[in-house]
């Protein structure tokens, strides 16, 4: 809700709305106006059939199947050139999902404004932490890849587990 601001006389002055001669004198002008209002933005949310989620199975598959998902839908929205970094990242986060919680991860995917996002939901309330892996070390780098190929990305606890998630921007 807006405050409306009123601006008036102070309070020990006379009120002269009585008395015709002043109301004359005002030339018309208003003694109280209230401050424009500003117009109503719309909520943002996303447009119908821009947001999709789905349950994957808690086994590896749930990668290789994520993939077709996510290469079907940005087809259908009209977005090719996204699909392979989409996939790559989404695959990161999917992977950590399997291995450092539990439970059926949840994939959904949107395209609102211009942004696409990708969230991965699981049930370990651990948020992830970004690390340097050594030279000769054959995994820890999945976050690395989200820093560098996503306009951004991050984490949150919700009441069941956590979310991560990144952006990209969605080029048609």
């Amino acid at each position: 809700m807006t405050a409306t601001t009123l601006s008036a006389e102070p309070a020990s002055a006379p009120r002269p709305h009585m008395d015709p001669a002043f109301d004359a004198s005002l030339g018309g002008a208003q003694r109280y106006r209230a401050a424009p209002r500003p117009a109503p933005q719309p909520a943002r949310r996303p447009v119908p059939g821009r947001r999709v989620t789905w349950v994957l199975p808690d086994e590896p598959a749930a990668v290789t199947q994520a993939r077709h998902l996510i290469g079907e839908t940005l087809t259908g929205w009209q977005v090719p050139d996204q699909i392979d970094v989409a996939e790559l990242l989404a695959d990161e986060l999917i992977t950590n999902a399997l291995h450092h919680a539990w439970g059926k991860p949840l994939l959904t995917l949107s395209l609102i404004d211009g942004v696409l996002r990708c969230e991965v939901n699981d049930l370990s309330p651990e948020l992830p932490r970004m690390r340097q892996p050594d030279a000769d070390e054959t995994s820890g780098r999945g976050l690395l890849l989200l820093e560098r190929l996503s306009l951004r990305w991050g984490s949150v606890r919700t009441y069941s587990g956590k979310v991560v998630w990144f952006e990209m921007a969605a080029r048609s």
